[in-house]
């Protein structure tokens, strides 16, 4: 029996440092799946609840939308969105609908600072609230309040160029408002303002990195607040002017946040790794990737490692022009080594690759290079050699409608690819309250009792979301909204 530990205080997450358990990807195999609709580079993918991929924007820009269904290996053309969108973010709410925010509108000056929503129960897309200023080549964070934090990008595609003030949507209002500044000062421009050309992460604990030159920062959203933390170690910084941009950044669960490759204009593009770590606050070199990258996309697999795909590279072994490259190759964590797995169908970079619930992922558009611009269209799927298909939760249960202190209530998980060993963080609202929290391992296993314990604060709990998962100290993947209440009586 576990104790029913949901609390209206802040929870405190404990981290165990627990080493990765990932296993080697020795090899592995890329199929071709459906071609898209439209031509799509630098747009954005999106994996719902029903475990259709929902794509939107792209080069162009393009207002286009479709759905990719696992189940058929097709893609099916979507409603238009309601502005046309290139590098927009995406993000899934915890109902399910997703946010879609910025991005260039038109080539030369025009700028959107508008969002909307997709409803996948409608297949519509709506305008919602829009943003304080323009956000381009940003990223999009859905904390574990339920709001989602917009930072990283620019007001303009220039050089030197505005940074994008931080600012938080809240899907209960529709709006969206100023966060605190960045904690760097200085100016408004990229070598001094902020975070530049930044990689971003949500850590386990609920913070956000904002990993970038000249500083990396620590956003809380409790405080609302940012401040600085350890500088990244990556080498050259021969210019004062110079930034690093085409990086990632991905979540281990240990963790800690890989950030790959990237490009410096004086050092060209890097093959470098480092780690973050949150415990600590500070960043190491990891072992180099097979090649130089930038432009690429990091996955992270159930097993635990890092897969890297694309981009583009010093090495032109694939076509001339952009450099793109079809390698692909993957981090492992037990190991802090890189090793190719294999080959894409096709060269990408400014792609997508979207972890599916079986296991595999998609890989989507991208460029291909100068007159072979095979991307755009093109998609494959990435096998693993022991693919691990993603538990799912559908639905949640309690044995009773209301519970009272020192009893018990069962609660039972309905779902796929679910064991006795499962682990499942819960997203909840508490009585009174208008924001969500979250309870890491709240239960294993589908079924568990819960013990109300003295103190609980009494009234209706609502659990909004269920993130399942294989190994304790991963809380990496995605929410799935679910809907269950429960009255705590005194």
């Amino acid at each position: 029996m576990r104790t029913f530990n949901l609390k209206l205080a802040v929870l405190v997450f404990l981290l165990a440092g627990n080493a990765s358990i990932g296993i080697a990807q020795l090899s592995g195999t890329f199929t071709p799946t459906g071609d898209m609709n439209f031509p799509r580079l630098f747009h954005a993918a999106t994996l719902l609840a029903n475990g259709k991929v929902l794509i939107v924007g792209g080069a162009g820009p393009s207002s286009s939308a479709e759905l990719y269904d696992p189940d058929t290996g097709t893609f099916i053309p979507a409603a238009n969105m309601t502005t046309p969108r290139s590098s927009p973010t995406a993000t899934l709410l915890n109902d399910g609908r997703v946010l879609i925010v910025g991005g260039d509108y038109v080539s030369g000056a025009s700028y959107p600072n508008t969002a909307e929503l997709y409803d996948p129960e409608t297949g519509t897309f709506t305008s919602t609230g829009g943003t304080v200023t323009n956000q381009i080549g940003g990223s999009a964070v859905l904390l574990n309040n339920g709001k989602v934090l917009v930072a990283g990008g620019v007001t303009l595609r220039s050089f030197p160029a505005p940074i994008a003030n931080p600012e938080l949507y809240d899907p209960s209002t529709g709006a969206f408002t100023p966060t605190g500044a960045f904690a760097t000062t200085g100016g408004n421009f990229y070598v001094t303002g902020g975070p530049d050309i930044s990689a971003v992460s949500l850590l386990s604990d609920g913070r956000v990195l904002i990993a970038g030159e000249p500083n990396s920062e620590l956003y809380d959203p409790i405080s609302g607040t940012f401040r600085l933390t350890g500088a990244m170690v990556t080498p050259c910084f021969e210019s004062p002017l110079a930034y690093i941009s085409g990086r990632t950044a991905t979540l281990l669960e240990n963790g800690k946040v890989l950030l790959t490759g990237g490009e410096h204009e004086d050092c060209g593009r890097f093959r470098y790794a480092e780690l973050y770590d949150p415990a600590t606050e500070t960043f190491s070199l990891a072992g180099n990737m097979t090649r130089a990258r930038d432009n690429h996309i990091a996955t992270l697999l159930p097993d635990g490692t890092v897969l890297v795909s694309g981009g583009e590279t010093q090495e032109c072994d694939v076509h001339q022009g952009f450099c793109t490259t079809t390698i692909v190759e993957a981090f492992d964590p037990a190991t802090g080594s890189f090793q190719a797995v294999g080959n894409m169908n096709a060269p990408r970079a400014g792609h997508t690759a979207t972890l599916l619930m079986n296991g595999t992922i998609l890989l989507a558009g991208g460029y291909g290079g100068i007159g072979r611009f095979i991307g755009p269209f093109s998609s494959e799927i990435y096998s693993p050699p022991v693919p691990l298909p993603t538990p799912v939760v559908t639905e949640l249960r309690f044995d009773r409608t209301t519970v009272a202190v020192g009893e018990s209530v069962t609660a039972d998980f309905a779902g796929s690819n679910m064991t006795p060993e499962t682990f499942f963080d819960v997203r909840f609202t508490a009585p009174g309250s208008t924001f969500s929290d979250v309870g890491f391992n709240w239960q294993q296993g589908p079924t568990s009792s819960h013990l109300v314990p003295a103190g609980i604060a009494s009234g209706v709990w609502t659990i909004n979301g269920v993130r399942a998962h294989r190994f304790e100290d991963d809380h990496t993947g995605n929410f799935l909204p679910v809907s269950a209440t429960i009255m705590v009586s005194p």
